[in-house]
């Protein structure tokens, strides 16, 4: 029997279940299915927008990966204010109302399937939140930035089913007043890493060319070269020259565009100086 691959690491877990789901279906089974199914779907759109991972949806609960605590919680909010304005156009009592519950924790990825204790930290916060509501844990407090337009209530510690330590836990809410942030882009993160490459790759080659051209030219050796005193100009020299061109990305792949971009950028700084180290 092959073996089951199997990979940890530290993420931002996301776990939302519908409150009441048992009632709702005893209600109406198949209207209360297809609404259960379509808040998860939207709710699925809204969590991949904000660069998160949709891993499991079974029955009335939803399980998502995200990478950022301010992404899953912006998120988890940006989905609740759309859901009461979803509801709102029903008048009947089959209301499908999202409980969600964020932690952070290691987590195991098992043939598509995810586990750890991250996951079961995030289904009991999720327990402590109320419909409609979303409840986090310390250490996803401690990661949110100061900046954004979040109101939290302190829930105290909390003895969790699984857990022998008290875990404490937040509720969170946009604060009055204020907006949903739009996303962070992938292609954004993707422009900000490339940049980084790129200074990185720009500041070795620029080392490397420099040392290049000191141990060709050896400005700290005196060198006179013959003036043609009929024309003012210097004679050419007797060594060999080199002459460097922009490069061009030939690879097909674009992300390689900060290799060429780097050494244009250092062809058009260094010239000058190996023009002035050639005469010297």
């Amino acid at each position: 029997m092959a073996k089951t691959h199997q990979s940890g690491k530290l993420a931002v877990i996301l776990h939302a279940d519908v409150a009441g789901s048992t009632e709702l279906v005893q209600r109406d089974e198949r209207l209360a299915h297809d609404r259960i199914q379509e808040v998860f779907r939207r709710f699925s759109d809204t969590i991949k927008r904000y660069n998160g991972r949709v891993h499991e949806l079974r029955g009335d609960a939803l399980l998502a990966e995200f990478a950022r605590a301010s992404d899953a919680v912006i998120a988890a909010l940006a989905f609740q204010l759309d859901q009461a304005d979803y509801l709102v156009k029903f008048d009947d009592d089959i209301l499908p109302k999202v409980r969600i519950g964020i932690a952070m924790g290691e987590i195991i990825i098992a043939d598509n399937t995810l586990t750890g204790a991250g996951v079961v930290l995030a289904q009991r916060v999720e327990q402590l939140a109320e419909s409609g509501g979303v409840c986090i844990t310390a250490a996803l407090h401690e990661a949110l930035p100061n900046r954004l337009p979040f109101d939290m209530t302190n829930l105290g510690e909390q003895e969790l089913k699984g857990f022998d330590e008290t875990i404490r836990v937040h509720r969170v809410e946009l604060r009055q007043g204020e907006s949903i942030p739009d996303p962070e882009t992938r292609n954004h993160q993707s422009a900000q890493m490339k940049t980084r490459k790129r200074i990185k790759a720009t500041a070795v080659l620029i080392f490397i060319v420099a040392v290049g051209v000191l141990s060709w030219s050896r400005p700290w050796a005196p060198k006179d070269l013959p003036v043609l005193e009929e024309r003012g100009e210097y004679s050419l020299p007797d060594k060999p020259s080199i002459a460097v061109l922009p490069f061009s990305n030939m690879s097909g792949n674009p992300e390689q565009e900060y290799f060429s971009d780097g050494m244009t950028h250092i062809v058009n700084h260094i010239s000058p100086w190996l023009d002035t180290a050639r005469r010297s």
